[in-house]
């Protein structure tokens, strides 16, 4: 009997074929396995039971990484049209993996994401006896880097950039042994035959001494240190580029290393001074460093986490996870790492170079190789030109930078992702490495692209029912950023022969994603894509109430909006029926990041100029001339716009309790507020009014600070104004939600996990059922499947 399987899923480039054949020889099959185009197709021959027993195997298991969605079967009764193909069915003869073909007319391809190094290839790497030892591009059948080295469709050698380099006669042998783990591994290579490593001494001195490096940074036990020493030593004769690299960061340099999707600065976190320098060399004075450990025992030597977390930070993606860092902790991080925040961005290592890299030095600062808003970078080249110039400038003089790359190019950068949990759902901060391109499944109809926004943008195309979101792509402001849009906006459309009927986009008349976009265009308003992007994540049928709390967004009535709560009838109205009290702000870029002008903006929108300079007769940060300036624009409209925005309210509150003035980066003010608000467990009562009036919230504020409110209690006790503001609402407008009771809570604002998770308790205490995002980031990375769902029901209509 012979049967034909056409398997569709995530099933190419996990070792799916070689997983497949082996289940063949188990059950004493004949047939063969292909790749084809996004799909596997399988001819088995053999008797019934073992036909059934191979359906059943392929049915309930896959290897690491992919998942199944169809197995269709047919009966073949005459196997001879295949004998033109090469793949004729032999009795007798075993199964075979053939070569690939181009069918793709009606499958959907689904690629695997770069998946981290497996604990097989872990085990070989630092084992002395085995030939790949140390060898920095192991991978197999199951683990290595996937999407960003694929050209083209079907995944095998000559179609991604392992192609560029051949197979030694040990190699080959193993990529068609039938047993072997790395049979048909189309990243197989060996120290003799993969991608070679370069280190360049960028500037300042190299000090290669061992035991000089060993007192410095792994001053533990004898025990520890003499291992370290030996490990170092193999490093320096099997692979001295990467003992260069170790030595610098142990000596306080700052090494861009090329890892699977790009370059990553690393240095030494215990290093006050390295850590300071890595600051200037990407701009980035105010926001915390993400720490690579070694393991997980090391990540719970400094951080809090219970198995649930640990389990996330252990996944294949390998994210960083944000995880309550400890304060008693023997050998404490340099202060400047983590700054203000009371989490630890935690990661574990994800590729062969970081793990050698991690076992030779301890805990590592791993950062993306860029300044600050910019592309993770990939090209050799510029990556040293940009360090070369760096170098030279007045900020890192006496710095040691080095660089360590390799000659496998990199296709399409991709970024760490970053993710926590909360409440046992996972939230992503940011979605990339590890995730992309992996689809969501959702109820949309038609072929679709999905514009997103502008800032931390994303876009996704959608057909038959999946939805494939792009990795973080950065804000638009950047032109570099832009490029990188362009770029892999085509290259998704290619790789997966996209051709999408419609166009969703924000309403936002200024934004890049919205102008390169020209036809068939369906607009879509910001802050209903944040709420419809939850609900086509979770599938929720029945009415929803919605908040979209968040920054900044196109409203339907031209104002700025962001406090939005809106009613989903579970069809096709979305109606709005809450949000803050509109309130003139100073408009533009500067308007947005000064706090400063943000809490006067507000404080006169209130009438509670006098009580404020009372209040603040002495702050250096309060000028009258410049109240007396803001006030008259304000009230002459000069460069005004109005706003409901939430996140413009955490600013100014943050202000004003004199903890964030600037917004050096997105959220830094509501980021800061939160973490001041982490040191007490109970805040001050506030309230927020039920119609969004703010003035006696402020009033109450600036009457706490006069009384001498510890700052900490009125910080949380503001988060917990808002929370309790959703409360009220969500019992106001119960009786229009059907039995289900689903709220949806999404929105770059929910990113505070105190505001989250008082919310989420107080409504489930309440009966009501919580929905986050948790495939995409609550903020505007998210927005596009919002979008993609909304303009899908008007095109339909």
């Amino acid at each position: 009997m012979t049967k034909k399987y056409i398997i569709k899923g995530l099933v190419q480039g996990i070792g799916y074929r070689p997983f497949v054949a082996k289940i063949a020889d188990e059950l004493n099959i004949d047939g063969w396995v292909r790749n084809t185009g996004g799909i596997v197709t399988v001819m088995a021959s053999g008797e019934e039971d073992n036909l059934q027993s191979f359906y059943d195997r392929l049915s309930d298991d896959i290897p690491t990484g992919g998942f199944i969605s169809s197995i269709e079967i047919e009966s073949v009764l005459d196997t001879s049209m295949f004998s033109n193909q090469g793949s004729e069915i032999i009795s007798g003869a075993g199964f075979r993996i053939v070569e690939s073909d181009q069918d793709v007319e009606l499958n959907l391809p689904l690629i695997p994401a770069d998946i981290a190094s497996c604990d097989e290839c872990k085990k070989e790497l630092l084992n002395k006896d085995n030939r790949r030892y140390l060898h920095p591009f192991i991978s197999c059948t199951v683990c290595g880097p996937r999407y960003s080295i694929i050209k083209k469709l079907p995944y095998d050698r000559d179609t991604i950039t392992m192609g560029d380099f051949g197979m030694c006669e040990i190699c080959h042998t193993e990529y068609t042994a039938k047993l072997d783990r790395r049979r048909h591994a189309q990243t197989i290579a060996c120290k003799q035959c993969g991608p070679k490593l370069d280190f360049a001494l960028i500037s300042g001195k190299l000090d290669l001494e061992i035991e000089n490096a060993n007192a410095g940074k792994l001053a533990k036990s004898d025990v520890h240190r003499n291992f370290t020493s030996e490990f170092l030593e193999n490093l320096k004769n099997d692979f001295p580029e990467l003992f260069k690299a170790a030595m610098c960061i142990l000596n306080g340099g700052i090494v861009a290393i090329k890892d699977i999707g790009g370059y990553h600065l690393a240095c030494n976190p215990f290093d006050y001074v390295a850590v300071n320098k890595l600051r200037l060399l990407k701009h980035r004075e105010a926001k915390a460093f993400a720490v690579m450990f070694y393991d997980a025992d090391q990540v719970k030597e400094y951080c809090y986490a219970d198995e649930q977390e640990i389990d996330l930070i252990e996944t294949s993606a390998r994210p960083i996870v944000l995880l309550n860092r400890k304060s008693d902790v023997i050998k404490p991080l340099a202060e400047n790492v983590c700054l203000t925040s009371p989490s630890i961005g935690a990661m574990l290592p994800s590729n062969p170079v970081q793990i050698i890299l991690a076992k030779a030095c301890g805990p590592l600062i791993m950062t993306s190789a860029n300044a600050s808003g910019d592309v993770l970078e990939t090209d050799d080249d510029k990556m040293k030109m940009w360090l070369e110039e760096r170098a030279i400038s007045s900020e890192m003089t006496d710095a040691t930078l080095a660089m360590l790359s390799h000659d496998r190019m990199i296709l399409r950068p991709m970024d760490d992702s970053v993710m926590k949990l909360v409440r046992g759902r996972q939230q992503f901060i940011r979605r990339a490495r590890g995730h992309v391109p992996n689809p969501i499944s959702v109820d949309i109809k038609g072929e679709l692209f999905a514009a997103g926004g502008d800032l931390k943008s994303s876009f996704c195309y959608v057909k038959n029912g999946l939805a494939y979101p792009s990795q973080y792509l950065g804000d638009m402001e950047s032109v570099s950023c832009q490029s990188f849009y362009k770029n892999e906006k085509r290259a998704m459309k290619e790789i997966f022969g996209f051709s999408p009927e419609i166009v969703a986009i924000d309403k936002h008349p200024g934004y890049f994603s919205r102008k390169i976009n020209a036809n068939n265009l369906y607009e879509v308003q910001h802050h209903k894509a944040h709420v419809a992007s939850v609900i086509a994540e979770h599938n929720l049928k029945g009415t929803v109430l919605g908040f979209a709390f968040d920054g900044t967004g196109y409203g339907d009535d031209g104002t700025i909006w962001g406090s939005e709560a809106f009613l989903w009838n579970g069809r096709d109205v979305m109606e709005r029926i809450a949000h803050l009290a509109p309130t003139k702000l100073i408009g533009g870029n500067e308007g947005a990041k000064n706090c400063d002008t943000i809490l006067a903006s507000f404080i006169h929108a209130v009438g509670l100029d006098e009580e404020f300079k009372t209040l603040h007769s002495s702050d250096k940060h309060v000028d009258d001339n410049n109240l007396t300036i803001i006030n008259a624009a304000l009230d002459n409209n000069i460069n005004v716009v109005t706003s409901t925005s939430m996140g413009r309210l955490f600013d100014a509150v943050s202000a004003l309790l004199d903890i964030c003035h600037y917004n050096s980066y997105e959220g830094q003010a509501p980021i800061e507020l939160e973490n001041i608000a982490a040191n007490v467990d109970k805040g001050y009562r506030f309230f927020l009014s039920a119609d969004g009036d703010v003035k006696e919230l402020f009033k109450n504020i600036m009457q706490a600070l006069t009384n001498g409110v510890d700052k900490a209690q009125i910080a949380r006790g503001f988060i917990e104004a808002i929370a309790d503001y959703i409360v009220s609402l969500a019992v106001k407008y119960e009786a229009r939600l059907d039995d289900n009771k689903q709220i949806v809570l999404s929105g770059g604002t929910f990113l505070n996990r105190i505001l989250l998770e008082k919310t989420i308790d107080e409504l489930e205490t309440r009966g009501f059922k919580v929905y986050i995002a948790e495939q995409l980031p609550p903020g505007d990375g998210g927005i596009c499947l919002g979008q993609a769902y909304l303009a899908s029901r008007q095109y339909a209509d």
